[in-house]
């Protein structure tokens, strides 16, 4: 479905500030509230917006635990892939789950709060689904940082905005409250505070207040939202780099070059068999192709190796574990 480049620029602004209301984008981009709710409404009934989700420091939520599972299957019938990826989706402890094609068949995020609790995901999702999992490769995460999506502007992230999860090593102390209304945010990350004060059954003002610390503690940095991509223009590549001849400063070059790339999305720093992955949405094959022809080249003396998946399907994308995913049945 082609998409307008009023559309192009409504979700430019959704995703600097996934909350921000109709007259304020309205006052941005030079048009009226009721023009912005049309074709947000539009967005969402065609399913171009798949949902809208907090994006949260997991470390800070005390999920220090973030690994990612590359996996290749063998033997799944289309009954026995159904069943395994909607058991995926009921586990609150996988936060990502992302169907690809390419180096491997899926990526699934495994949170814990400490390497016993994830073990214990890890081994249920391997009892479960062993038999069928005929390669696996392991990453663990070090810090996820997420840009603006400039590109739906024709622009590049010159002012070097960006959001992060993980990294800081800070633990924030969380109410029952707090982690209650992150659940609910990352499920829906638009919710009216009215709604959100009802679900937990406390006063709008105390919701409010709750959510302004999340933010102001930077445990929420961000509310974005999921793309359906067979629905637009776009594809997101979730791409592999292997950093060899550790070098600081051209490490920070790389960094500095995605940055500002408008179709770099998300750079998240990965430790085991591969150092990087970065997260692109953009037109065609052809145009990675020539992106990525463009990194290679550049920055050749310390990239040995990459792969890349197209993802195909995001089943969920969060930063923690939805701990509470019943106040919204």
């Amino acid at each position: 479905m082609n998409i307008t480049e009023l559309d192009k620029k409504i979700l430019f602004e959704l995703d600097k500030d996934g909350r921000a209301g109709f007259s304020k984008i309205a006052r941005v981009i030079g048009t009226t509230p009721q023009v912005v709710k049309y074709h947000y409404e539009r967005l969402m009934e065609t399913g171009i917006i798949k949902n809208f989700w907090a994006f949260i420091d997991y470390d800070k939520a005390g999920y220090s635990f973030f690994w990612g599972y590359w996996l290749k299957f063998s033997g799944l019938t289309r009954e026995d892939e159904e069943k395994m990826y909607a058991d995926f989706r009921e586990n609150k402890f996988i936060p990502i789950i992302m169907r690809c094609d390419g180096y491997a068949d899926v990526l699934l995020g495994i949170t814990g709060k400490d390497l016993f609790h994830h073990n214990e995901v890890l081994n249920s999702v391997f009892a479960k689904y062993g038999k069928f999992i005929a390669a696996s490769d392991i990453v663990v995460g070090l810090g996820f940082i997420k840009f603006p999506r400039t590109y739906l502007i024709g622009k590049q992230n010159e002012s070097r905005e960006f959001s992060v999860s993980g990294g800081t090593k800070k633990i924030v102390p969380l109410s029952e409250v707090d982690r209650k209304i992150l659940s609910i945010l990352q499920i829906n990350g638009r919710m009216e505070f009215t709604k959100i004060a009802k679900i937990l059954g406390v006063s709008v003002g105390l919701a409010h207040k709750h959510f302004n610390k999340l933010v102001k503690d930077q445990v929420i940095t961000k509310i974005t939202y999921t793309l359906d991509y067979q629905k637009i223009e776009s594809i997101l590549y979730r791409i592999l780099f292997k950093i060899v001849q550790y070098d600081e400063k051209r490490v920070d070059d790389l960094y500095d070059f995605c940055a500002m790339h408008p179709n770099v999305i998300n750079y998240v720093k990965i430790m085991g068999n591969w150092q990087l992955i970065l997260d692109i949405e953009i037109e065609s094959r052809k145009d990675l192709r020539d992106l990525i022809r463009e990194i290679k080249n550049e920055f050749k003396d310390i990239i040995h190796q990459v792969e890349i998946n197209e993802i195909y399907e995001i089943d969920k994308f969060t930063q923690m574990a939805i701990e509470y995913p019943e106040l919204m049945k």
